[in-house]
C-alpha cells in the first residue's frame, strides 16, 4: 500500500482532505472473478443445447478462452462467442447471454472483508459506486447485497451513457455529489477503466489489484495509491 510520495493510502487520503470514496463494483466489492469458470460452463451448456454440431476442440477452446479473457480489456462473454463463432445479436447468442448472466447473480459474493470495509467507510466518507455494465446486469447485484442502503450514490455506465475510462462517467457522480474532484477519491481494480478514469477526471486514484487474475499492467496511468484490502483506506 504505496503511493508515487511513498505515504499510505489512508494519509493521502487524510492529507487531500478526502470526503467523498467511490469504489468499483465487479471485483473491487463483489468478487465477479470467483464464478467466471462456472458462468462459462453454464453458458457452454446452453451454446451445445441450441448449437447442437458445436465442434468439441472449439467447444474447450471457447472455454478457457472466456475463463481467462480480461473482463475489462476483452470481456468473458464476447471471448467465449467470438471463438464458437456466434454472433451476439442472435438469438442464440442472447439466450448464452442470459445464461451467463443468471449463473452470476446466483453464485455472486462479497469480496472478503468487502461489506464490513463498507461499513467501516460510510462512517467518514460520502461513498458511492461507479461501475460499468448494463443496468439490467449491475443494478440485481446491487440490490441482492443491499449496496443501495451502504451507500450514497450508484452510476451504471449504461444508465448515463458513459463507461469508465471516460472521465464524464465521474463528472456525474460529483454533480450528483456537490463536490469537486480534488476531494474526492475512486478505488478499483482495473487500470484501464477505473485508475485511467479516475485520473482523468481529476480524483485521486486507488488501485485495488484483482486476486484471482493477473493484474493489469500500469503503464502510463500510475495510482496514486495501492491497496493490498479495501481496510487500508481507513489504515496505514
Amino acid at each position: 500500500m504505496t503511493t508515487r510520495g511513498g505515504v499510505s493510502a489512508a494519509k493521502l487520503i487524510e492529507e487531500r482532505g478526502i470526503t467523498l470514496v467511490s469504489l468499483d463494483l465487479d471485483d473491487t466489492l463483489v468478487d465477479s472473478d470467483a464464478v467466471a469458470e462456472v458462468r462459462i460452463r453454464a453458458a457452454l451448456a446452453v451454446a451445445r443445447q441450441l448449437v447442437p454440431d458445436i465442434d468439441p476442440v472449439r467447444a474447450e477452446l471457447a472455454l478457457s478462452e472466456g475463463v481467462h479473457a480480461n473482463p475489462v480489456v476483452v470481456g468473458r462473454m464476447p471471448a467465449f462467442l467470438a471463438t464458437l463463432g456466434i454472433d451476439p445479436k442472435t438469438e442464440t447468442g442472447q439466450a448464452i447471454r442470459a445464461e451467463y448472466n443468471r449463473v452470476l447473480i446466483d453464485e455472486l459474493e462479497w469480496i472478503e472483508g468487502a461489506r464490513d470495509a463498507l461499513l467501516r467507510l460510510r462512517e467518514r466518507f460520502t461513498l458511492a459506486i461507479v461501475t460499468n455494465g448494463p443496468p439490467e446486469m449491475q443494478w440485481p447485484k446491487v440490490r441482492k447485497f443491499g449496496i443501495e442502503s451502504l451507500v450514497d450514490h450508484i452510476v451504471v455506465s449504461g444508465d448515463v451513457g458513459h463507461h469508465k475510462p471516460d472521465p464524464r462517467i465521474f463528472e456525474v457522480l460529483l454533480e450528483r455529489a456537490g463536490v469537486s474532484a480534488s476531494v474526492a477519491a475512486h478505488v478499483g481494480d482495473s487500470i484501464h477503466s477505473d485508475i485511467a478514469g479516475a485520473r482523468a477526471a481529476k480524483l485521486t486514484a486507488i488501485w485495488y489489484p484483482p486476486k484471482k487474475r493477473e493484474p493489469d499492467e500500469i503503464g502510463e496511468h500510475e495510482p496514486d495509491a495501492i491497496i493490498d484490502r479495501l481496510d487500508d483506506l481507513l489504515d496505514g
